[in-house]
């Protein structure tokens, strides 16, 4: 080891030793990384006890409210009246005017029944229902339309197959086909399915644990005239740059375990029945380092684009948009549900997003997958690295 590489060396230490130490004194940094190891289990014990209340509370509606049914011309199929009563379905008197009803959120839904449903259905054909719906409500409102659509459908199936039985048809030839479902998935990949916005947490926190420091120490100490003194050290000037990007992505990376191992704890100690899922230190660790790559994208990101900012104010107001950046692409998880592939585990922020889902699932993603994932962000890291030191060599950097 040469001189020159012992002096870089001392330099880099002594400028990453300056700004860990000076990031432990500000108290907004400090803020910002305590909020998020306490806020990331926070929000997801949140969002998993809302998720549970929900789903108690449409169960414990659905067997124990009846669901009203205003019906439009009830007095045409008496015994399709009777047959929804027993199946926990009060019928109401008909609105004057039935869209308008439902649109106005009067009733969830409103039934029709024709004049030409007496002869239909005597006559053995089709007997015409319009059911009447919002399609755009969601959660306990649309209950009432999915009891009364079940209610119907399986009327019409026992009038099928009384239809068929009493013409000497085995009402079993109408069933061309017998679906037996066999659930394989571990108790951890059911739980999982309501964990996607998990890597949402980890990936926004992860970039919110390094924003104030990228920030104070490219834009900050410009703004307060640290920056060029530092810049006039013996010390190459891209030593000093990914000394600062060092400090970056110690506390980034000191968030993202802080998250990891408080969303263990939660899980452990949640009240929560809907959720079963176990964190051990081995798969915390295996999430750690295999996405830990992605601490230093998104490093590297807050650091450039901070250098071309000339305020702490401006830094911020870019850096608060720029942090959405790399949850765009864990849209995908959420309405794609796409598999660890070839295909797609070079993108940043998805690779890990997807590593983070199958790790929690109890699933291990290949061992080539997760190498390509871990080179292709080093190297996308690396690549904004260098669009930074490149930046540092300008003198524009002080202006």
């Amino acid at each position: 080891m040469n001189n020159q590489t012992i002096s870089h060396l001392r330099g880099f230490w002594v400028v990453l030793r300056k700004e860990i130490t000076d990031n432990l004194r500000d108290r907004r940094s400090l803020t910002t990384m305590a909020v998020s190891i306490v806020v990331g289990p926070l929000l997801m014990f949140g969002f998993l006890w809302f998720a549970e209340k929900t789903v108690k509370e449409e169960t414990d509606l659905v067997n124990a409210e009846a669901v009203q049914l205003p019906v439009i011309g009830a007095e045409h199929a008496p015994n399709l009246m009777n047959w929804l009563r027993q199946n926990n379905v009060e019928i109401l008197a008909a609105p004057s005017d039935a869209e308008e009803s439902i649109k106005s959120g009067e009733h969830r839904v409103v039934l029709v029944v024709s004049e030409d449903f007496t002869k239909s259905f005597s006559d053995g054909s089709t007997a015409p229902l319009r059911l009447i719906h919002d399609s755009s409500i969601s959660g306990l409102e649309k209950i009432g339309y999915s009891t009364v659509q079940n209610a119907l459908n399986r009327y019409g199936s026992q009038i099928g197959a009384m239809r068929l039985a009493a013409r000497g048809v085995n009402p079993q030839i109408a069933r061309a086909i017998q679906v037996n479902v066999s659930d394989v998935a571990s108790p951890q990949a059911r739980n999982a399915q309501i964990l996607t916005m998990m890597p949402y947490i980890i990936i926004l926190f992860i970039m919110a644990g390094g924003m104030y420091l990228a920030i104070d120490t490219t834009a900050g100490e410009r703004e307060k005239g640290s920056l060029e003194p530092l810049l006039t050290q013996p010390v190459a000037r891209p030593v000093i740059l990914l000394a600062k990007l060092g400090a970056t992505i110690v506390f980034s990376a000191l968030t993202f375990l802080m998250v990891l191992i408080g969303l263990a704890l939660a899980m452990e100690y949640m009240p929560i029945e809907m959720i079963s899922l176990s964190l051990d230190p081995a798969t915390i660790a295996k999430v750690f380092i295999s996405c830990l790559p992605f601490v230093f994208v998104g490093s590297a990101l807050m650091v450039l684009l901070a250098s071309f900012t000339k305020s702490y104010k401006e830094a911020q107001s870019y850096l608060g948009m720029v942090m959405l950046i790399p949850s765009l692409p864990l849209v995908m998880l959420a309405f794609l549900s796409p598999e660890p592939s070839a295909s797609n585990m070079w993108i940043p922020s998805l690779s890990q997003g997807l590593i983070i889902i199958e790790n929690f699932k109890g699933d291990s993603v290949p061992l080539s997958l997760v190498g390509l994932s871990m080179i292709a962000s080093t190297a996308f890291a690396a690549l904004l690295a260098f669009i930074a030191i490149k930046l540092y060599q300008r003198e524009r950097i002080l202006g």
